[in-house]
């Protein structure tokens, strides 16, 4: 069978050459009230957007219907749908082909209109919704300039309907999700000829700057034709490096997403899909899903690779699994390059975590002596580092200059004497901060430690700017939790998703 989905699960297609011109954005909508045909439509899906016979489904009702004409493409059927968008199988009538075509669609931002046009729900997500196509089409140009096997090969992109769409090859096969459990006890030499090849697509996704976000068994895809894997769903990607690493949406899988994705300034990095990657490789020794990261972070309750596999796999194996989940961020493999040596047997874990120290003839006295000099230099950068953060987070004296000259940091920080006027002008200004939340099938939402309501109905909260918010989402038996801070005017989505499927 050949299926491909949307942003949370399912197939997809993968890269070619970017289309010309910018995207052209909505009109501007008065903050009343949305713009739906059908204020019930199922605008939020998962897995559910695909037949149980792996075929595809035509039952989304904000869906482009089949028949509908996208420059030279027909669209056929729904693939798949999520939280980012609807993803299609339709018919190139100039090749004569089939192709997987994703359309930006954010399920809590934005709606259809009659006109089968996208447009934002109310007029204050008409920014965040902005924001998210132009990332929207950005990601579309990167993933475009990717020519990797393992990874999913986008052939263009264009605008329409005032949104943007991915053109992607289809591909004929079925999720890992799926593929694993008709193929249980997998050895170690299939595991490596398998992941060896996907992680050299990863490599190639992090030194063009970005990261997945979302890795997981249903957005690893396994080709009919020859058993290889292919990474898909995009959806959720970011750059990194450009100071851009912010996203306006929080994504967590739960087993699957590292502790930093957790927090809207968590340290990303290529270490946060190397976690997510681990998982997938402890499910698939295991045939249990890991422990959710923040029930890790103190005491790990969550049982090693190293035992659960012990007779069955080799124990370097096993060690690079457990390296990869490690739940601080700080003690993970920094690069795939790490990580793949480790896998092979090429270099050994590191105690402690760290760097990966691989195997050369260089002379042990100078690496030792290089070690030792190395040391000494941290020693005494961390020694002026801690001086000076004691003096810079020292108060100054109520009579000093500083107390009087030093400007506000921030909208949310109140002013010293001399700039307290300033500084309540400021706030006066400052634009409230929202969260949106999209949770399936529901969940019970705590802010700061107070019940918020459940979501849903809830679906949106106003949050102070600058200020740390600590959200809690409980649900199915399992929590979520998120540290929060908001910039003025920001809209931030939170997903939380307490299905089983993953």
């Amino acid at each position: 069978m050949g299926v491909q989905s949307g942003d949370s699960d399912g197939k997809t297609g993968a890269a070619g050459s970017p289309a010309e011109g910018g995207v052209a954005l909505p009109h501007d909508h008065p903050d009343t009230e949305p713009t739906c045909i059908d204020p019930q439509a199922p605008i939020h899906q998962g897995v559910e957007a695909i037949a149980v016979s792996g075929q595809p489904s035509t039952a989304n009702r904000v869906a482009l219907p089949p028949g509908h004409k996208l420059l030279e493409y027909t669209i056929e059927a729904v693939l798949g749908a999520g939280g980012f968008g609807i993803t299609y199988l339709a018919s190139d009538t100039n090749l004569r082909c089939e192709v997987a075509i994703k359309e930006y669609l954010p399920g809590d931002l934005a709606v259809r209109t009659p006109e089968m046009q996208v447009a934002p729900r109310l007029g204050s997500d008409i920014q965040a919704f902005r924001f998210g196509l132009k990332r929207f089409v950005a990601e579309s140009r990167a993933l475009a300039g990717f020519r990797h096997p393992n990874i999913v090969r986008v052939l263009r992109f264009f605008e329409a309907n005032d949104t943007a769409y991915m053109v992607m090859e289809y591909e004929r096969g079925e999720a890992l999700r799926d593929w694993i459990k008709r193929h249980s006890s997998l050895s170690e030499a299939l595991m490596l000829r398998m992941f060896l090849p996907l992680l050299e697509g990863l490599d190639v996704v992090h030194r063009a700057g970005m990261l997945h976000r979302d890795i997981k068994p249903a957005n690893i895809y396994v080709r009919e034709s020859d058993g290889s894997l292919v990474l898909l769903d995009f959806g959720a990607a970011c750059h990194v490096g450009d100071g851009s690493s912010r996203s306006m949406t929080s994504i967590v899988t739960p087993g699957f997403a590292p502790i930093e994705q957790y927090h809207t300034h968590g340290a990303l990095g290529p270490w946060s899909d190397l976690y997510a990657l681990g998982a997938v490789l402890y499910w698939a020794v295991t045939g249990e899903r890991p422990l959710e990261a923040p029930a890790r972070m103190k005491e790990d309750p969550m049982a090693p690779a190293a035992r659960k596999g012990a007779g069955r796999y080799s124990a370097r194996f096993l060690q690079a699994i457990d390296w990869a989940l490690t739940p601080d961020e700080a003690d993970r493999p920094k690069s795939v390059s790490q990580l793949q040596a480790v896998l092979t047997g090429n270099a050994a874990v590191p105690v402690g975590g760290g760097a990966v120290v691989v195997a050369s003839p260089a002379a042990p006295e100078k690496i030792s002596r290089l070690r030792l000099a190395l040391a000494a230099v941290g020693i005494a950068i961390l020694l002026t580092i801690g001086g000076l953060a004691m003096f810079l987070k020292s108060d100054p004296p109520a009579s000093s200059p500083a107390a009087s000259s030093a400007p506000a940091k921030s909208a949310g920080t109140t002013g010293t004497a001399g700039s307290a006027a300033p500084a309540r002008k400021e706030q006066k200004e400052q634009k409230p901060a929202y969260v949106i939340f999209d949770v399936s099938p529901a969940g019970e939402i705590i802010l700061n430690g107070k019940k918020a309501g459940s979501s849903p109905p809830l679906t949106r909260l106003k949050l102070a700017p600058g200020e740390k918010h600590k959200i809690e989402i409980h649900g199915a038996g399992l929590s979520h939790y998120w540290t929060v801070i908001l910039e003025p005017g920001e809209t931030r989505t939170i997903r939380a998703n307490f299905s089983q499927q993953y």
